[in-house]
């Protein structure tokens, strides 16, 4: 009894004024730095990275992009969770509305000593109820499937960046693959011509047969790559289906004009406080900690009394047509006051399990702010040393190819050894494949840069 007067006060201010007892959230204060460690990039707009994508000029990728957001099996699930949460809410938001219950009844029955004659009864009903939500446990877990339906919608946001990531990630594989295959193609002809002036100038008595092996062991070894080359192309097309969202045989591809993949794009990256508001996971992550500290509140009402009123209206007779007569209508109002004495600190444990789960939410929320500023810095650290050994590459890659003309040109004057046109062919080879993986490896930084931001939502 000592409990339940020891709530009056607190129960008096909730009938003249309802409240919420339990934590009220805040956003979590951040420690974000100013800039980027990594160079400083150009400031960038909301509307620069939400169609990242077209930064690249690539009507293909565009169009694939379109497709994959219609079709893929794991946006469509997102999108139906985000259904999901919005019926919880509507639940959830019920628990403050009245609840009401119509019955109605007919039975048949014989009467007392006598088998072989009958009564009937009627009856028509209808009941109410509804708990005053004084200490606000009702919109306290509300309030938590609202902050639920943000982390859903937020998660659908980050299965849709990845999946936007991920699809020009496989469409560039599939390009490299393809860039690869016609490199081999290209040095296999060459090779090949190679091949022939080694065989000439050995059945003239000029060169060796070495010369003739060594040509015929090289055009063997990159034959030999190219089924490997062309089972990439393939694998590479068929991890672009499943993001798609449909089979390999339907998806139609065509390599783009060599201005679309020889450029380098520049993402606008802004400043690591943006993150905030960009970034999904950081987003879901606040809300989760939302939910976790509103349910904090709905544990802690569970600790003071519950009131809720009642009422029914009933009607009864053996008689249909007397049914609605005065005299055999009921009614009833009544009201109910339920307060916990002892359930062995079970609720109270509740509370501190409860704080426990926001606690360990404001960590996560933590953690996913210091990722997100981790992989911003990887992205750009990555772009910038891509970008900066470009411009050697292209210069190695001229001068092997110079000196393998050279060198080539030199042999058929019997100028020099084979052997240093075949080491010129394939530092050439080396090259051409390295500047196709730097273009590739250039692509996914600015890739995962977009990603990194939150972009693509």
């Amino acid at each position: 009894m000592s409990s339940t007067f020891k709530h009056l006060p607190l129960l008096a201010a909730c009938f003249l004024g309802s409240c919420m007892v339990g934590p009220d959230f805040r956003t979590p204060a951040n420690d974000l730095p100013a800039t980027w460690e990594a160079n400083r990039p150009p400031h960038s707009s909301d509307k620069d990275l939400r169609s990242w994508w077209n930064i690249f000029g690539d009507p293909q990728l565009n169009r694939l992009v379109s497709t994959s957001l219609n079709n893929n099996p794991d946006m469509k699930v997102a999108l139906l969770r985000i259904r999901e949460a919005r019926e919880k809410l509507r639940v959830s938001q019920a628990s403050l509305l009245p609840s009401a219950d119509a019955s109605a009844g007919w039975s048949l029955s014989p009467d007392r000593g006598f088998r072989s004659s009958t009564s009937q009864n009627f009856s028509l009903g209808a009941s109410t109820s509804w708990e005053l939500d004084l200490f606000g446990g009702n919109r306290r877990s509300i309030e938590a499937s609202r902050a639920s339906l943000m982390s859903t919608e937020a998660s659908a946001g980050a299965v849709r960046t990845a999946l936007l990531a991920d699809v020009a990630t496989a469409y560039f594989d599939w390009i490299t693959a393809c860039e690869q295959l016609r490199i081999a193609r290209e040095q296999l002809e060459i090779q090949r011509s190679t091949l022939t002036i080694a065989e000439k100038r050995y059945k003239t008595e000029f060169a060796p047969r070495l010369d003739v092996e060594q040509a015929t062991s090289t055009v063997a070894s990159t034959e030999s790559r190219i089924p490997q080359l062309e089972a990439q192309v393939a694998s590479s097309k068929n991890q672009l289906a499943v993001l798609l969202g449909t089979y390999n045989s339907r998806v139609e591809l065509t390599l783009p004009k060599a201005s679309v993949f020889e450029k380098t794009p520049v993402v606008p990256v802004g400043l690591p406080s943006e993150l905030l508001r960009r970034r999904p996971d950081v987003i879901a992550a606040e809300a989760d900690l939302h939910a976790a500290v509103a349910n904090v509140g709905v544990a802690v009402a569970d600790l003071y009394p519950r009131f809720s009123l009642t009422g029914s209206l009933s009607s009864r007779s053996g008689d249909f047509g007397q049914l609605f007569r005065e005299n055999n209508n009921a009614w009833s109002l009544g009201g109910n006051l339920l307060q916990p004495l002892f359930q062995g600190g079970a609720l109270r444990a509740t509370v501190r399990a409860q704080k426990a789960v926001a606690e360990q939410a404001a960590e996560t929320y933590r953690k996913t702010l210091i990722t997100a500023v981790s992989e911003v810095e990887d992205a750009l650290i990555a772009y910038g040393n891509y970008t900066s050994q470009m411009q050697y590459l292209h210069k190695e890659n001229n001068a092997n190819k110079e000196a393998f003309q050279l060198s080539r040109t030199l042999y058929i004057n019997g100028e020099t050894d084979f052997l240093n046109v075949i080491t010129a062919q394939r530092s050439w080879l080396s090259s051409e494949e390295s500047l196709v993986t730097m273009k590739q490896n250039i692509r996914k930084a600015v890739v995962q840069l977009a990603r990194a931001l939150g972009g693509g939502w």
